[in-house]
């Protein structure tokens, strides 16, 4: 599912320009036994760059994502342990839950700090939490990255499987190394 959504995310808003704003988005995954996300939590990562000319922010977050089945329990003892271990890297680490119906995104520290279901907890939808990481809502400074070359390294400090870069910049200051 995380990967259907990353590159959902990554087709649509590929070279999507819109007032003079354009959009660009990679994805970077790692996959395999032994990957990040089995060691330490996080399975995807998602930076934000906007490069405008009165405007610059380079941020990002953590996540993990589980599948929400019917009639089926997340177990929490596994996912709390998957959030301390977001949260120590990052205070902007996130759950998002799948469902049939829709994406919940749930802050860690709920999780940690709750014993209910995370699927009862407070959330916003993945639409929402996405515009508020994009009106600077949500976002860790530490998760940015400056150009393409250090993406890799970056995935391997925050320890996130898989990475989606997403950036905008205006027409006119466009680096195609990016």
């Amino acid at each position: 599912m995380t990967d259907r959504m990353l590159g959902k995310i990554e087709e649509s808003l590929d070279n999507y320009r819109v007032n003079g704003i354009v959009w660009s988005a990679k994805t970077l995954t790692d996959r395999g036994p032994g990957t990040q996300e089995n060691r330490y939590g996080a399975d995807f990562m998602g930076v934000l760059n906007i490069t405008l000319p009165d405007f610059h922010v380079a941020k990002g977050f953590l996540a993990q994502a589980k599948l929400v089945r019917p009639h089926e329990r997340i177990k929490l003892k596994e996912l709390r342990g998957q959030c301390e271990k977001m949260l120590e890297l990052s205070p902007d680490s996130f759950v998002f839950l799948y469902s049939l119906d829709d994406v919940r995104v749930v802050p860690a520290l709920s999780v940690l700090s709750s014993n209910v279901d995370p699927t009862e907890l407070y959330y916003r939808s993945a639409q929402r939490f996405f515009e508020d990481h994009f009106e600077c809502f949500i976002g860790d400074r530490n998760i940015s990255v400056p150009n393409s070359d250090t993406l890799k390294n970056l995935a391997s400090k925050f320890e996130a499987r898989r990475t989606i870069l997403l950036q905008a910049r205006d027409d006119h200051s466009i680096d195609p190394d990016l």
